[in-house]
């Protein structure tokens, strides 16, 4: 027996998994994945762990009963990509999973900011990009450089509150775009998944007002308890970023358990607002991600991270500018 597997059975594993956009190619290989990498995943978490609802795990850490070997399956900002290739993945496995949705997308069938201007830049990488930059009030930078989305992303969390400010091209009905409710509704067909809240307009909630962050919240609960079915007073906080007042206002606004994007298993009882989830993504394979899934593992992730929480995102300017 492997080193690791005697660590496997010392201390066991479980967590929270998370994944975003699923589709050919992603242009945000960090963030997205490709359906094959997903299914390569979500088997390997099959035969290796015992893969509940995320609803289920909630019932066990109030219960106080053991979550050994648990891991539970979300998607946040319900891409359209989760019911064209997702689901028929999680229907051959037999995985149930929980969809996080921001109703204010989900209204329009929207894409989101960050994909549209990833796109831009990628379609600019021969070259200086300024486009969107300048929208932000900041300084071209050169479109190959892979960390411009990275500044843009604190730029915009530090300034706009992580709202876009100013109306970008749509991305279309692609599969890199929010399902909208009919498409919702039809995804929930399928008893497999359950919803959960993702606030209204996908805002970073802690650089907001706390009414403001508390209204985000409740409203998003409301509109989908009212459009959709199984639908769970659980929080994926946006960003993964959170304070005290965003815990708070959480709880204010109905919610009994909140989830974080810390990269890391989740402790046999957590505190049910700052639950961590390992992020799953097309640069991940299946071994690494189950690493992140053991417990034994916790203390080095959180000093690999700088501590036990995210860091709130400061602005900094670009340090590569170009001049056009």
């Amino acid at each position: 027996m492997s080193v690791w597997s005697l660590i496997e059975r010392a201390f066991g594993w479980s967590g929270v998994v998370a994944y975003h956009g699923v589709g050919d190619s992603p242009h945000s290989p960090t963030m997205h994945i490709s359906p094959g990498r997903l299914h390569a995943q979500l088997e390997y978490l099959r035969d290796h762990h015992t893969v509940v609802p995320l609803r289920e795990l909630v019932e066990r850490w109030r219960a106080g009963a053991s979550t050994r070997g648990c891991v539970a399956i979300t998607f946040d900002d319900a891409y359209a990509g989760v019911a064209t290739h997702a689901l028929p993945i999680l229907q051959t496995l037999d995985l149930p999973a929980t969809v996080f949705v921001a109703s204010d997308y989900a209204a329009r069938g929207a894409s989101y900011w960050w994909d549209d201007v990833e796109r831009q830049r990628l379609a600019h990488r021969g070259g200086a990009w300024c486009v969107a930059p300048s929208a932000v009030g900041l300084p071209a930078f050169p479109a190959a450089d892979e960390i411009a989305m990275d500044r843009i992303r604190s730029h915009v969390i530090a300034h706009f509150g992580g709202r876009w400010p100013h109306g970008l091209s749509d991305g279309g009905r692609t599969i890199w775009r929010a399902l909208d409710f009919q498409e919702l509704y039809r995804l929930a067909s399928d008893r497999r998944i359950e919803f959960g809240v993702h606030t209204l307009s996908h805002p970073a909630l802690p650089f907001l007002p706390y009414s403001e962050q508390v209204g985000e919240i409740r409203e998003n609960f409301a509109l989908l308890r009212d459009r959709l079915p199984r639908v769970l007073p659980v929080v994926a906080y946006p960003y993964g970023l959170y304070n005290r007042s965003t815990v708070r206002a959480a709880r204010e606004a109905g919610m009994t358990v909140g989830l974080t994007m810390e990269q890391r298993a989740s402790a046999e009882h957590p505190n049910p607002m700052l639950v961590p989830r390992v992020g799953g993504s097309e640069l991940r394979d299946p071994q690494s991600l189950a690493r992140r899934l053991n417990r034994a593992l916790r203390p080095a992730f959180i000093i690999r991270s700088g501590g036990p929480h995210p860091r709130l995102p400061i602005d900094r300017i670009p340090l590569a500018p170009v001049q056009i």
